[in-house]
């Protein structure tokens, strides 16, 4: 009776050790999915300033007329192929 109660024990404690590495990988990922997401919203956020300076730009040189000598109308044409 006693190694019945015994080995009762040793199964209790192997399921406790067990959740608790099932916890740990689950806050382990928690944490890389986290960085991830973090290293991913500054890529987005570098791409997205590095697209707006390069529209500014273009923008500016449009403005200046530095492209196209024509009328209105080809320089908004040539806006529309440079931008696309």
């Amino acid at each position: 009776m006693a190694s019945q109660s015994q080995g009762i024990q040793q199964l209790l404690q192997a399921e406790k050790r067990a959740a608790e590495k099932v916890a740990d990988a689950r806050k382990r990922k928690a944490r890389r999915l986290k960085q991830a997401k973090e290293e991913a919203q500054m890529e987005v956020e570098q791409y997205r300033r590095e697209r707006e300076l390069e529209f500014q730009s273009k923008q500016q040189a449009v403005s200046l007329g530095r492209i196209g000598d024509g009328p209105p109308e080809c320089k908004l044409h040539l806006v529309r192929v440079i931008l696309r």
